[in-house]
């Protein structure tokens, strides 16, 4: 991005550009163009763009920088801030102006009780463990995955960041037993992962969502490839299918729960890309695991696609399911997870409570973070933000 700022600054090549993650581009865009069903909506610069947004109560709007978002959502007559540092700026003159305090004036009791109830969560049985685990490609050459040991709890949602190329993909692909290490155990609810059937490690207890949804797609209409994986549509009991209800009725539901109704006789491969992390996730979801593990499901996806994402994995997390997430997207991180564990050189560096972890931390951290922290160092998503802005205390925290 850096460089196709340079190309556009320095040579004067004009550049046209479609992006999802709008946070660093929507601040150099000379004119910003929003696009709904095949035509061009909206036009303007990137500020007018936001407040018609905000006004018109569009989608979209959830696509905009989180200090244009966390603007919008009070009664500032100012400048709208569309960068970080712009944000800073913004928020100190607000809160001066209305004479709001900062955290470090006021007793933050909500994050006692959040902090009480995670402890409390530790007495869950593990779902996943990995236990000194040593990985290479090849023979002669370097480890990928240099002595790991992982533990995620029952019921939990874990997500794993970390840069490209330090081993995030790899451990993914031996939690899945897709690789095996040459040293180590991975343990999933207590037992070796090298002593299940393949029938019983991936019908019921493990679901894999590969970055690439399309990797899983089989048959010509989203339809049929759902049926395609409880065995067809013939009412039989199968190792894929293995309970009493009638298939007709276990489609339904996942169709509702991934909302894809109205697709079902179009071609996987028309779909949207949030719409085909959907079907692969429905598909997963049908052989009814109790572990997900996930490799980058936001890719791809803009914001509403990506609450939509968010809302069925709290959904699924409430029912008890255990979901491992690799992802660089720290702002859907930040919203759904419950633990972040950071990944460098083939292991775990530090692993914490979500809230903990980025506001501890001074580089891998979130917009809302970065611009607010000297105000409120514990605010981590914009609607953190929002909420010490709009009360006298953290209690709705």
């Amino acid at each position: 991005l850096e460089t196709v700022k340079k190309i556009n600054r320095d040579i004067g090549t004009t550049v046209l550009l479609t992006e999802h993650r709008l946070q660093d581009i929507i601040p150099y865009a000379d004119r910003v163009f929003v696009m709904d069903k095949g035509n061009v909506y909206l036009e303007g610069t990137p500020r007018e763009i936001g407040v018609k947004l905000k006004e018109q109560k569009h989608g979209m709007f959830l696509s905009m920088p989180i200090p244009m978002q966390i603007y919008g959502e009070t009664d500032s007559q100012a400048t709208c801030p569309l960068t970080v540092s712009e944000g800073r700026q913004w928020l100190s003159r607000y809160c001066n102006e209305k004479g709001i305090a900062s955290d470090s004036q006021r007793k933050s009791e909500s994050t006692e009780k959040v902090r009480y109830t995670k402890t409390d969560s530790s007495k869950k049985e593990l779902s996943i463990q990995a236990k000194d685990v040593w990985f290479r490609y090849e023979k002669d050459s370097p480890d990928v995955v240099r002595d790991l040991s992982l533990e995620v709890k029952k019921g939990e949602f874990y997500a794993l960041v970390g840069g490209n190329g330090t081993g995030k993909s790899t451990t993914l692909s031996l939690l899945s037993r897709v690789r095996c290490p040459y040293r180590g155990k991975i343990l999933l609810e207590g037992r070796d992962i090298r002593s299940y059937k393949d029938r019983d490690l991936y019908c019921g207890l493990l679901g894999v969502m590969p970055q690439n949804p399309q990797s899983i797609f089989l048959k010509k209409t989203v339809l049929e490839d759902l049926y395609s994986v409880i065995g067809g549509r013939r009412e039989k009991m199968s190792s894929e299918y293995q309970i009493h209800m009638k298939k007709e009725k276990a489609i339904e539901g996942i169709v509702s729960l991934t909302r894809l109704e109205g697709l079902l006789e179009r071609h996987p491969y028309d779909l949207s890309g949030g719409e085909q992390q959907r079907l692969a996730l429905a598909k997963v979801l049908l052989l009814r695991p109790r572990i997900l593990l996930m490799d980058e499901p936001t890719k791809g996806m803009d914001a509403e696609y990506k609450e939509e994402i968010g809302k069925i994995l709290t959904r699924l997390k409430q029912h008890g399911l255990t979901i491992f997430m690799i992802s660089h997207d720290v702002e859907f991180v930040a919203e759904y997870a419950d633990r972040v564990g950071l990944f460098f050189e083939g292991n775990i560096v530090t692993s914490q409570n979500t809230r903990e972890f980025f506001a501890g931390n001074n580089f891998y951290t979130t917009a809302a973070n970065r611009m607010a922290r000297h105000l409120f160092p514990e605010a981590v998503t914009g609607k953190d933000v929002v909420t010490c802005l709009q009360s006298s205390n953290w209690t709705s925290l």
